[in-house]
């Protein structure tokens, strides 16, 4: 888990566990919802192509196209294109 903080958290009798995401574990106490809100990181998106669990989509012109299609979002052209310049600027 490069740049990062990675935590060891006890959990009782069973073994330490590490995360980089305590999540809710630090409002509740339970070794259960460790991890349990981190989001996907969307920094370096560009560089990290092809995307989705399988590879589906080689571009993110591809993945916006994909999500506008899905959620019947309406997105004109150029605020598809918008869209990508901003996903590659992350």
């Amino acid at each position: 888990m490069p740049d990062l903080p990675v935590f060891q958290v006890g959990c009782g009798g069973s073994p330490d566990v590490f995360t980089s995401d305590p999540g809710r574990a630090l409002i509740t106490g339970s070794c259960s919802d460790l991890n349990r809100i981190k989001g996907p990181i969307l920094r370096g998106l560009a560089a990290r192509a092809p995307y989705f669990h399988n590879g589906a989509a080689a571009t993110l012109n591809e993945v916006v196209a994909f999500y506008n299609l899905r959620f019947q979002m309406g997105l004109t052209e150029q605020e598809q294109a918008d869209l990508v310049a901003f996903l590659r600027s992350l």
